[in-house]
């Protein structure tokens, strides 16, 4: 492996979905709707720089509000679907960086990017939508309590108290990361790494054939004092397990993952 390791957080692209321990020990990944940080790891390649990730991401929005229900979506054929860009920034940029060059690898090169980013970006904006959902749900149950409070139930009313309120925040779900594996692969640079955070995706994992292996953790966190009671594992998945159609971008990707100490010979078994 060339140069230092670069640990790139997986599955989450906001810091408020890793444990506060885990995230000095990555780097988040920006598919181009952020200003490049410390904290994130922007790709040299993206396709889309930030005012087209944000205005593609609109074109989104607008195009989903199109529909009452998601049902109403099926309706639309192929055809359809592959001309939503046509004569958008988007579909104009890429002919103008791709006009002239008859090399056909190259101009697939530049689409399975473009998609790989459209696909993180996608995500991005999900993450940070049921994110925003989790902070009103927190402030309802605060003004409930409040409102409880206020009322000054006694024990003849506990029953209203008791009253289930819904919540409106969404789980995040992690049913996706084979997809959101390949996006990410596509713009790793050889040195990365992606530290996996959910356990039922490391065990997903195990299922397309790879072995987790004990690594010195000196060797991904030099010097990081804050690792106490961790042990790492690595191992390397080639994404023709996961997916045999055909990219341009690199087959296989290097994965870690974090393991409570009390926990590894479990795991190791496992």
């Amino acid at each position: 492996m060339a140069g230092p390791p670069k640990i790139i957080h997986f599955p989450y692209m906001h810091e408020e979905l890793v444990s506060p321990g885990l995230r000095p020990m990555g780097l988040f990944l920006n598919p181009g709707i952020k200003d490049p940080l410390d904290i994130f790891f922007t790709p040299q390649g993206l396709v889309l720089d930030k005012g087209l990730s944000e205005y593609f991401l609109e074109q989104c929005r607008q195009f989903g509000e199109q529909f009452k229900k998601t049902s109403d979506m099926t309706h639309l054929g192929m055809a359809q679907m592959e001309d939503f860009y046509t004569g958008s920034t988007q579909s104009i940029q890429y002919e103008l960086s791709t006009y002239g060059k008859s090399d056909e690898a190259k101009e697939d090169h530049k689409e399975d990017l473009l998609q790989a980013q459209q696909y993180l970006l996608l995500n991005f904006a999900l993450e940070e939508r049921l994110l925003e959902l989790g902070r009103i749900d927190a402030d309802l149950s605060l003004s409930w309590s409040s409102f409880d409070e206020s009322l000054g139930i006694d024990d003849e009313e506990e029953h209203f108290q008791n009253i289930a309120r819904q919540s409106i925040s969404p789980q995040i779900s992690t049913d996706h990361w084979q997809k959101l594996l390949k996006a990410y692969t596509a713009f790793l640079p050889p040195q990365g790494i992606l530290l996996v955070h959910e356990e039922s995706v490391s065990q997903e994992l195990q299922e397309y054939g790879i072995a987790w292996e004990r690594h010195d953790p000196d060797h991904f966190f030099p010097g990081l004092a804050d690792r106490k009671g961790l042990d790492f594992f690595c191992a390397t998945l080639n994404l023709d397990k996961i997916d045999k159609k055909k990219q341009t971008f690199a087959r296989e990707v290097k994965l870690l993952r974090a393991v409570s100490s009390t926990n590894s010979l479990q795991q190791t078994k496992e």
